[in-house]
């Protein structure tokens, strides 16, 4: 079976990110996107508690899908601001479509 490169397929790691913000969206841990006012009171509220600063994701491309299905799930529906970074991380279109239809 040839497989298109436009395949809405994910690997098992990325299978996992998107488990991981399923379960961070239910209790409203997303990560905000820089330089928005939500990003701006979680640094406050880090500093204000003491909490540090998270540390850089691991990997990009996950931590990017991670964001995406968080936000898309908190708000009920497709976070189009996250989507230029998927895209960049390689993700297609009809991936983002995918996982957007499965987190909404």
């Amino acid at each position: 079976m040839i497989r298109s490169t436009d395949d809405p397929e994910l690997n098992r790691s990325e299978w996992h990110a998107v488990s991981i913000g399923l379960r961070e969206a239910a209790k409203c841990g997303c990560g905000a996107m820089p330089g928005s006012w939500l990003a701006g009171l979680t640094r406050f509220a880090r500093r204000l508690t003491g909490r540090p600063e998270s540390e850089p994701p691991a990997d990009p491309r996950l931590e990017a899908l991670r964001n995406f299905v968080c936000a898309t799930k908190r708000l009920r529906r497709r976070a189009d601001e996250y989507v230029p970074d998927l895209l960049e991380q390689g993700f297609n279109r009809r991936q983002v479509e995918a996982i957007a239809l499965l987190s909404a």
